[in-house]
């Protein structure tokens, strides 16, 4: 007895109190006096098999716990629209999963307008889209202020401009988003906001299919840059467009649930490609912050 409470650091009448509770709770006597010695009874031997099962659930648990505290396990379910899953999800999900290995993670790519209602409903613990967002269940973190710019075929009439307007596509086969999406909106804004009309011949929802067109002589394309470093081969000539338009590439969570350690590590990890985008990007792409959640 004296031996146990040496162990636990306590005092041997504590030992013995615990042991008086425990028989009385169990209705069974656990121990049998031997000279000056304490021997187990039979039904403690019966019972012993149970309580280590109870106890190394109870250390499971505890490692378990602090796996999940410092984002070694789990699950997070992402949402992105189709634009951002092609040009930084696959990237940023190769990096996480190198250093987490052990996290499950669910991709869903989506229109804005779902993105936005999934995560607010929380089916998704972060989304991923460059649309301003205005709800209170919403929380947001900025990540990259994106300009649109126009991809012209090579050796196209506009190749020697710094930049090119809606006067200068009027003849042109205008590939872009249409007047639905939030980009196509603000690029019929700031043209009629000029005086000048906009009109869009072929309507996408991906800048890396209109960039593909343009690089095939189809026409040009106005297009956010979000994906300017993923062009590989293609041969297009990239120009500013005039009057500006801006995105802000945003990370969304559900303000009301907890922001876990490890969505913060994912978020991270997209920032981080969207930095070395930027840099491939030079001019284009500003980078807001590091992952790091507002507020």
């Amino acid at each position: 007895m004296s031996e146990s409470a040496r162990v636990l650091g306590v005092s041997q009448p504590a030992i013995s109190k615990s042991i008086r509770l425990l028989e009385d709770g169990l209705q069974l006597r656990l121990f049998k006096r031997s000279g000056d010695r304490l021997y187990p009874s039979m039904e403690a031997q019966r019972l012993y098999p149970n309580v280590r099962r109870i106890f190394d659930e109870i250390h499971l648990a505890g490692e378990v716990a602090k796996k999940l505290r410092t984002a070694e396990v789990g699950t997070i379910k992402v949402a992105a629209t189709y634009a951002i899953t092609a040009a930084l999800l696959t990237e940023a999900i190769q990096s996480f999963h190198q250093r987490r290995p052990l996290i499950d993670l669910q991709l869903m790519a989506l229109t804005p307008q779902q993105v936005v209602d999934r995560v607010a409903d929380m089916e998704f613990d972060v989304g991923f889209l460059h649309e301003p967002v205005n709800r209170p269940e919403i929380g947001q973190i900025p990540l990259c202020d994106i300009d649109i710019v126009c991809a012209l075929p090579n050796n196209h009439r506009l190749s020697d401009k710094d930049f090119i307007g809606p006067t200068d596509l009027a003849n042109e086969t205008v590939i872009s988003f249409g007047g639905e999406a939030y980009a196509g909106k603000m690029l019929r804004q700031r043209s009629e906001d000029a005086g000048l009309p906009w009109k869009t011949s072929i309507v996408i929802n991906q800048t890396s299919v209109a960039i593909a067109m343009a690089s095939a002589g189809i026409g040009v394309a106005v297009v956010d840059s979000i994906a300017l470093s993923k062009l590989g081969g293609q041969e297009v000539n990239i120009k500013p467009f005039r009057p500006a338009v801006t995105l802000r590439l945003i990370a969304i969570f559900p303000s009301s649930r907890p922001y876990s350690p490890l969505c913060e590590q994912f978020v991270q990890a997209v920032a981080q490609v969207v930095e070395r985008n930027a840099a491939l990007s030079p001019g284009f792409h500003r980078v807001c912050v590091s992952g790091e959640r507002a507020g």
